[in-house]
């Protein structure tokens, strides 16, 4: 609790210094977007907000303060709004990554799965190891129900991060819906070693199913 006293105490200071600072050159972009940094952290949503987009008004070209903007607008459930800003980052930067991972959670948050599964593409033809937009590649297809998909993305994001537990528990469950018990006692295992609370009921089930084969 003392660290997290400390901090908060250091953000006041930058952001009363931030704030004087304004106060003497209000047309200063950037000491606009470093107060909006600042509120964010401070979980501020609305000041930060506020920051960004005078930032912005000041400098339509700075586009960390517009990939800022979408991401908060999107923490906000704000989603038109935040895929409006990632949009306009794209248009000044087609290479920002982020942009298109926003983009995709957006799209998926309204449901709308085939533009998010094109975002998601896009950051991961930019970044092939943005973990992120694998997962929600692979939420998708669990949506979907397309378990193949499911267990290739899987297989994928683990030879990446082999000690995600989670994504072997999801890929034991994959690999026991299409018939393959033995490789899902495999990783199922695999997750509980890593500490993942496994369902022991699921667990004994798979078992069992090993044991009829």
């Amino acid at each position: 609790m003392e660290n997290d006293f400390s901090d908060d105490v250091k953000l006041d200071a930058i952001i009363d210094r931030l704030k004087q600072f304004i106060g003497a050159k209000p047309e200063n972009p950037t000491a606009h977007y470093n107060l909006g940094l600042a509120f964010l952290r401070k979980g501020l949503l609305e000041d930060a907000a506020f920051a960004f987009q005078v930032a912005l008004e000041l400098d339509p070209n700075m586009v960390e303060a517009r990939i800022n903007l979408g991401g908060l607008y999107l923490r906000q459930q704000k989603l038109e709004e935040a895929i409006a800003e990632n949009e306009k980052a794209l248009a000044q930067n087609p290479r920002i990554v982020q942009a298109y991972n926003n983009i995709g959670f957006a799209r998926m948050l309204q449901d709308r799965l085939e533009e998010a599964e094109e975002a998601f593409a896009q950051a991961l033809a930019l970044h092939p190891g943005l973990l992120p937009a694998r997962l929600s590649l692979a939420r998708i297809a669990e949506q979907r129900g397309d378990l193949p998909r499911v267990m290739v993305l899987y297989q994928e994001i683990l030879e990446q991060e082999p000690g995600f537990a989670l994504g072997h528990y999801n890929l034991a469950q994959a690999y026991f819906q299409l018939g393959e018990p033995a490789l899902a006692l495999k990783a199922f295992q695999e997750a509980e070693r890593l500490g993942y609370p496994v369902d022991p009921a699921v667990k004994g089930e798979i078992e069992a199913a090993c044991l009829r084969r």
